[in-house]
């Protein structure tokens, strides 16, 4: 039995379904489009909304906010714009038929994206072009699908992780090299609101679990993935299943066509305290497709009522299980903490005794944001990142924590620390951002590992003992990211944007210096990180 009957399974619940009160579709998970919610979402008057588990849901936001009338606050409103062409440019997706118990809009989408890598002259640049198509029908069941032809030539160090890692950073896997790159990617989910307490969602795209920039538990750092959901949410509590197929890109499989697959489950629970807090509880696994008790998706991970630990110890599993957990508080409206805490080994006297032993692999995460302080459509955010060495690894890469050679975490891997800061600010469709990334960050040296690599097995560690942090060749990185958009249409969040982005790393002696001047226009449904 695999994911996909276990999820012809799970959509024979729909029968015991019963109404609901809004149409029901997932917002796409970008940060900027997000961010014209969370103001909303994070006030001390209301507290119904779990933020910690995106992509957020319609239903869950207009609980709280008008969304409506949030994406279209700012529409121009001149002769031309009331025009056909004019609402198809500023207001509305390009083809959209809506009836009484049913939506579907049509997209053209696009990316052409020009620049610099100063002072060098090669022109740097990225052209996409493909389709969104979703849509609704009654008010349960949802659709959405989008699909991305790409080429691209990025500066030298994305362009190094590309040639080492045969992918681009959270998109598809490169099929030409021909001074540029040619890639593909794709998502396609559908998802059926049962009724007000369950929801089923199931496709191949990205998810979320954190009320940060990054996330230590799971983030949307690598490429899409297959994946089955249910959501249950009762009182004030929310509680999610999430059963997905991965990729272990570093060895094909054994017909040398396509590449091995390997599975997880996540267990998430979200509880919200008050009006002021929530605590979320995160358990997983990962295992191979090859394990010893046979191929394919594991049923004993399949009961969603279970605790994980136990199961694995009960059939003498050589799986990868982590515990992980979210907190947020409200100190003020619209001033938040957020933190996270990963244990993905955890042997308190090991941890007592401080003698640096390999297998104290925990991760954690401390953040402030705050919305509209001091100034209306500000919002910034300020977060710290910790990870200890050999943290996500694990026996092999079958069972790691990570899918089509990124990490499933952050993307630099294990064994450093990081500031992140952002500030964006909006004027009317105006949009203003900075970024500021400091990291510290230690390689392996020779043939040690000392765990920075999250796909070497943590079984040839170098030492047992005597292990700490940023051990190995040191690395400092400095990362900013300045730029100034206008938000053309808010439906498709088409944004025209110019931007510099200034990145330097150095070892030792030695510095490599970026500095990508760009300029374009892109519709932007997911996020990018290439702050690594």
């Amino acid at each position: 039995m695999n994911i996909f009957r276990f999820a012809l399974f799970a959509t024979m619940l729909i029968l015991i379904g019963s109404g609901v009160c809004a149409q029901d579709y997932f917002i796409p998970l970008n940060r900027e489009w997000n961010l014209r919610y969370e103001p909303f979402l994070q006030t001390t008057k209301s507290n119904k909304l779990h933020t910690s588990i995106r992509p957020y849901r319609n239903d869950e936001i207009i609980a709280v906010a008008n969304i409506d009338s949030i994406d279209t606050a700012n529409f121009p409103i001149t002769r031309f714009s009331k025009t056909l062409v004019g609402r198809k440019i500023f207001k509305e997706h390009l083809v959209q038929i809506k009836d009484d118990d049913f939506l579907i809009h049509a997209d053209f989408i696009f990316e052409g994206r020009i620049g610099k890598d100063l002072p060098e002259t090669e022109t740097l640049f990225t052209n996409s072009r493909g389709f969104w198509l979703g849509g609704t029908a009654g008010k349960r069941f949802s659709f959405s699908t989008t699909f991305f032809e790409n080429q691209a030539r990025f500066p030298a160090y994305i362009d190094t992780f590309v040639t080492h890692y045969s992918i681009i950073p959270g998109e598809g896997r490169i099929k030409k090299q021909y001074g540029s790159y040619d890639y593909s990617n794709v998502t396609g989910t559908i998802s059926y609101t049962i009724n007000r307490h369950f929801n089923v969602q199931f496709g191949h795209d990205k998810n979320f679990i954190g009320d940060g920039y990054r996330s230590l538990l799971l983030s949307d750092n690598a490429n899409s993935y297959p994946f089955l959901k249910i959501s249950t949410t009762a009182w004030k509590v929310k509680y999610v299943n999430l059963f997905t197929v991965l990729t272990d890109m570093q060895f094909p499989a054994p017909n040398d066509i396509a590449f091995k697959k390997k599975y997880a489950s996540f267990h998430y629970l979200d509880l919200n305290i008050g009006k002021h807090a929530s605590f979320g509880i995160l358990e997983s696994v990962v295992w191979s497709g090859d394990s010893a008790r046979g191929q394919g998706f594991d049923i004993n991970y399949m009961n969603p009522f279970v605790f994980i630990r136990p199961v694995e110890f009960s059939i003498g599993s050589p799986d990868n299980m982590m515990l992980g957990f979210n907190l947020k508080v409200k100190l003020f409206s619209k001033l938040v903490f957020y933190g996270q805490l990963m244990l993905d080994e955890f042997k308190l006297s090991e941890i007592r005794d401080g003698n640096g032993w390999f297998a104290n692999k925990q991760a954690f995460q401390l953040g402030l944001k705050s919305y509209d302080l001091p100034i209306k459509n500000l919002d910034v955010l300020t977060e710290f990142n910790y990870v200890r060495p050999f943290t996500y690894s694990h026996r092999t890469t079958f069972t790691n924590y990570a899918h089509f050679n990124q990490s499933l975490a952050h993307p630099l891997g294990s064994n450093f620390i990081e500031s992140v800061s952002l500030i964006n600010y909006k004027y009317k469709n105006f949009i203003f951002r900075f970024q500021f990334n400091y990291a510290e960050t230690a390689s392996d040296t020779g043939n040690a590992n000392l765990g920075n690599d999250i796909f070497k097995s943590y079984e040839t560690y170098t030492f047992a003992y005597g292990n700490r942090m940023l051990q190995g060749q040191r690395h400092n990185l400095i990362y900013s990211d300045i730029r100034a958009g206008y938000l053309i249409n808010p439906r498709t969040n088409l944004c025209f944007e110019i931007g510099y982005s200034f990145r330097r790393m150095t070892m030792a002696k030695e510095a490599a210096t970026t500095n990508w001047v760009y300029a374009g226009i892109r519709t932007a449904l997911f996020n990018r990180y290439h702050d690594f």
